[in-house]
């Protein structure tokens, strides 16, 4: 595989105005690129007793719970690895002022998706510090994120505005809408353009033991041109601060020696009996869960100053703690990542065989299983949120043909989902609840019902595809839109890895939550969090094909494109991939 540098700005996403950027150089010999974004007028809706303001181009809304929602656009630009990044500068138009009729609809909450935790609170509720305040909402108009992270096969330096075109005054009720921006970005390329070499492409990281289980996988990638190295982890160095370090400055020497793209982690992540060493992310989720873990740790390893991202600014020993150490997560990932959580050395022959298998053989069939319900029972728009999100799904997915276990159906039922398994599909989105042994779902409008029912225990469970599956000839890959269902610490079988170690069937790979995850209420569902990441997962799985790739895309484009809160952070640090990272979703 050819790596490369890029060698000029790269502009990721279209300036509004659909004016081009225009570069400079300064006195100082500094490049400079300016864009110009302009704002048609907002559209004002009646919602209850609140209006809902939205311009055309936005590309995101305000989020923060119970605080009001506003317009954000962004507006993304890449540069070589190396480049540095000296001043931004955002300059507004003069703005003109508008009355409201009601006060701006406050943001709900964001919603566990997890089959064993009540929700803290699941009302729209008012702020009411900024309702009853005359400070402008929000306190400033724009905001940016650095980073350093992958385009494709490229290491790239990353700049994302966030610019707010209406500044609200609760008090008065106004606001102020801004019709343009200036941005201008003053910056210093590399003196010497940073190149890794072509050394290796895909590394694999594992304890010993495995090792020679994981010889006939080195091999098939090796003939298929994908260069590949395996790595005991009893032969990495210790450098830092715990072996979780060690292995994340092991991957960073990687990356700068060999030039690699993909890496695979071998070994469960087991509480007190971990084969593989866990990095824990400490964003709690209300009193149920104070960390969860996340292996995004080992992918993200530069900063944009090219500096090693540790995870813990305040040295603690709690990374990713939100929001003490946000200054220290630089979130895009520089490696695409995926963990193989087994246990024993015939877990690993059995992934392996599968994967090899897959690559000589594989035939997709252009057709999708998709099992979902009423997430979230009585919602104002009487959505039921796990089927919207599989409709969301299919719009990405033309070719496509999709076999409907629905609440809303009254086929959802356990023996039918492991009957549909057996006819073979390309892949399996599952929307609704989970635990790290079941996912659930309810019924239209019934919270008391869980789906599929069964006896002495509800859900579908990590029982099924261990015994019952053996659709050996067809394996797909599994989609969870539901808490915790790749939650890789808790037990030796979470739902999402059951499918992947079943001999002769399951799954040959799986995305899902190592922790408890977030949906929203109706429509709401696939604007961010989880319901955001089922769809768009989907969406690279036809676009992108390669599995590790499809997991770094969408972490990069939900990182670029929302201000984050801490739910959204959760959301990014467990997103969990479960297979070959550098598997090509096609054809064999």
């Amino acid at each position: 595989m050819n790596k490369k540098i890029v060698g000029s700005i790269l502009v990721l996403s279209i300036l509004i105005s659909g004016i081009p950027a225009l570069s400079q150089t300064d006195d100082a010999g500094k490049e400079i690129i300016t864009s110009k974004v302009k704002f048609t007028e907002p559209e004002i809706k009646k919602i209850d007793e609140y209006v809902s303001i939205n311009i055309n181009e936005a590309t995101s809304m305000t989020s923060e719970a119970s605080n009001p929602i506003l317009p954000i656009i962004t507006k993304t630009y890449t540069f070589p690895f190396g480049t540095t990044i000296n001043d931004v500068k955002i300059d507004f138009s003069n703005p003109s002022t508008m009355k409201l009729s009601s006060d701006i609809l406050p943001a709900l909450p964001a919603q566990y998706i997890a089959t064993q935790y009540q929700q803290d609170s699941n009302e729209r509720e008012r702020n009411e510090e900024v309702y009853s305040s005359n400070n402008a909402y929000p306190k400033e108009s724009w905001s940016i994120r650095y980073g350093a992270g992958l385009d494709g096969v490229n290491h790239v330096i990353y700049v994302s505005i966030h610019l707010c075109p209406i500044v609200y005054y609760p008090l008065d009720n106004e606001i102020d809408i801004f019709s343009e921006a200036t941005i201008d970005i003053t910056y210093t390329n590399p003196e010497h353009p940073v190149q890794f070499p072509d050394v290796y492409d895909l590394l694999i990281v594992s304890p010993s033991e495995f090792s020679l289980a994981l010889q006939p996988l080195i091999d098939a990638k090796e003939a298929m041109g994908l260069k590949s190295n395996l790595i005991n982890l009893e032969d990495i160095p210790q450098v830092g601060l715990d072996r979780q370090e060690d292995v994340k400055y092991y991957i960073k020497e990687a990356i700068e020696s060999w030039g690699i793209t993909y890496v695979m982690l071998i070994g469960n992540g087991l509480k007190d009996e971990e084969k593989f060493p866990v990095r824990y992310a400490w964003v709690p989720s209300g009193t149920y869960e104070k960390n969860f873990p996340s292996d995004l740790y080992y992918a993200d390893v530069f900063n944009a100053d090219l500096s090693f991202s540790s995870w813990d600014n305040d040295s603690d020993g709690k990374y990713a703690e939100f929001p003490q150490d946000n200054e220290a997560v630089d979130l895009f990932p520089d490696v695409y990542l995926s963990r193989i959580p087994c246990t024993t050395v015939e877990e690993v022959d059995t992934v392996v065989d599968k994967i090899i298998t897959y690559m000589d053989s594989n035939q997709m069939n252009n057709k999708i299983l998709q099992i979902g319900g009423d997430t979230f029972p009585n919602d104002p728009e009487k959505v039921n949120e796990g089927e919207y999100a599989n409709n969301e799904v299919m719009k990405y997915l033309d070719e496509y043909t999709s076999t409907q276990i629905w609440g809303s159906k009254g086929n959802l039922k356990r023996y039918r989902i492991l009957l549909e398994m057996h006819k073979g599909f390309d892949f399996v989105d599952f929307s609704g609840h989970g635990s790290y042994a079941s996912w659930a779902t309810h019924p239209p409008n019934d919270e008391s019902v869980w789906l599929p029912k069964g006896i002495g225990y509800n859900g579908f469970t990590y029982i099924e595809p261990q015994y019952y599956l053996f659709n050996f000839w067809k394996l797909p890959v599994v989609v969870f839109n539901a808490c915790s269902c790749s939650k890789f610490s808790e037990f030796d079988s979470c739902l999402s890895w059951s499918f992947i170690k079943k001999p002769m069937g399951g799954a040959i790979a799986s995305f899902g939550a190592s922790g408890i995850g977030y949906g929203s209420y109706g429509t709401h569902e696939t604007e961010r969090l989880f319901g955001w990441m089922e769809v768009h997962l989907f969406k690279e799985l036809v676009e992108t094909k390669i599995l590790g790739e499809v997991w770094g895309t969408c972490l990069n484009e939900y990182i670029i494109g929302f201000e984050l809160e801490d739910a959204d952070y959760k959301t990014i640090y467990e997103m969990a991939l479960f297979g070959d990272p550098s598997l090509v979703i096609d054809n064999a």
